[in-house]
C-alpha cells in the first residue's frame, strides 16, 4: 500500500515564460505545477529557496498536464541537487 504524501509546497513567486498562453491556461498550470510538486516532494524534505531559475522545453501540442508535470519535474531536479539526502 502506498503511503500518500502530504507535503506542503509554498510559491510566493513563480514567473512563466509560456508563448502562446493565455492568463487563464497560464493559472491552471501554476495550480497544475504546485499539485505535482506536493505529491513529488519526498517527506522530510524541508528548505526555504531564495531563487531558482529552471528552463524547460515543452514539446509542442504538450497538454497543460504535461507542461505542468515537465516544469514540477525540472524544479524537483533543481530542488534535489541542493538539497542531498
Amino acid at each position: 500500500m502506498s503511503e500518500k504524501n502530504n507535503a506542503a509546497v509554498d510559491i510566493e513567486q513563480l514567473n512563466l515564460q509560456v508563448p502562446g498562453t493565455s492568463v487563464d491556461a497560464g493559472h491552471r498550470l501554476v495550480t497544475g505545477i504546485g499539485q505535482s510538486l506536493a505529491q513529488r516532494i519526498p517527506a522530510g524534505m524541508q528548505g526555504r529557496i531564495g531563487a531558482l531559475s529552471v528552463r524547460v522545453q515543452v514539446p509542442a501540442g504538450a497538454s497543460e498536464a504535461e507542461t505542468s508535470d515537465a516544469i514540477a519535474g525540472a524544479i524537483m531536479n533543481a530542488l534535489q541537487k541542493g538539497h542531498p539526502r
